[in-house]
């Protein structure tokens, strides 16, 4: 006969096997009445509940203290499709935070410590509608932060300290309808030139309008709204460039001046080989006239 598993093993190994079954294991001081939600607002947290339900579809996990998203979280919850962090202390989203995350469509990091975004900082977040960074501390936002989130229709950047932002994080948005950008220092130099031009172009999808997005002049100790300025408010910017700019144009004077030079010699040199190869007529003439 086989010895009989100690029956402490079974119970624990069935008890496990109950925690991980869709429905069950709602996290200790969490409430998990509602179905595929588990609500774990305001009970100081400092990080992600776990273990909850597998089947889990909406996380509320705002009012704690959480500092950062594991970053296998969505291999383990990728039915999750509305999750709100507000108000806690991320700050950073670490590389690969959001692998898994296919379903997720409500993303709300609203409140919380955040000051960049990296490339491909929601990378495969492919079905987000909305998403919401405002009041945070971003300064600077990669103009691939967005990319492969061609399904967002409400993004809020409002409240951070953004100073300048490239449009190419923007056009990256196929399906964006609402975009918050008030709140931040916006300076309104050159490089907000492209940025206006685009808000001007898409004015439809301010909620707020251009009275509530305010920029810095350079030249000038006061701060604007942009329905004050126009195109021409940056029309200098039509004709400066940058270091980078004028790097590229001069070398490419040096590199074409030296290629010429190398082609007028190449030239001459063969010009010449062709001249001393090439008999002289009047040489002939004299020959032919000796003959006779």
């Amino acid at each position: 006969m086989r010895p009989r598993a100690p029956a402490a093993g079974v119970f624990g190994l069935c008890g496990f096997l109950l925690l991980l079954r869709p429905g069950h294991a709602c996290p200790a001081g969490c409430t998990c009445s509602a179905p595929h939600t588990v609500d774990c607002r305001d009970r100081g947290l400092p990080s992600v509940p776990d273990p909850f339900p597998l089947d889990v579809r909406k996380l509320l996990v705002a009012g704690n203290r959480i500092q950062r998203i594991p970053e296998d979280f969505f291999i383990f919850y990728g039915d999750l499709v509305y999750l709100d962090l507000r108000n806690n202390s991320l700050r950073a989203l670490e590389d690969g935070t959001f692998s898994g995350s296919a379903k997720l469509a409500f993303l709300d990091l609203s409140y919380n410590n955040l000051t960049q975004l990296r490339a491909g900082a929601f990378r495969s977040a492919g079905r987000l509608v909305k998403l919401s960074l405002a009041n945070n501390r971003l300064a600077g936002v990669h103009e691939a932060a967005f990319e492969s989130l061609e399904s967002l229709q409400v993004l809020e950047l409002n409240d951070n300290n953004l100073r300048s932002l490239n449009v190419a994080a923007l056009d990256a948005l196929p399906a964006l309808r609402a975009l918050r950008l008030d709140g931040n220092p916006w300076l309104c130099d050159c490089d907000f030139a492209h940025l206006f031009s685009w808000i001007q172009e898409n004015t439809s999808k301010l909620p707020k309008g251009l009275d509530a997005i305010q920029c810095s002049l350079p030249t000038e100790n006061r701060r604007v709204a942009l329905r004050e300025l126009s195109e021409a408010s940056f029309s200098e910017c039509k004709f400066s460039l940058s270091l980078t700019d004028l790097f590229i144009i001069i070398f490419s004077g040096v590199a074409v001046s030296i290629a010429a030079i190398i082609s007028s010699f190449f030239l001459a040199t063969v010009v010449q080989c062709f001249q001393r190869c090439t008999p002289n007529k009047d040489t002939e003439d004299e020959d032919e006239d000796e003959e006779d």
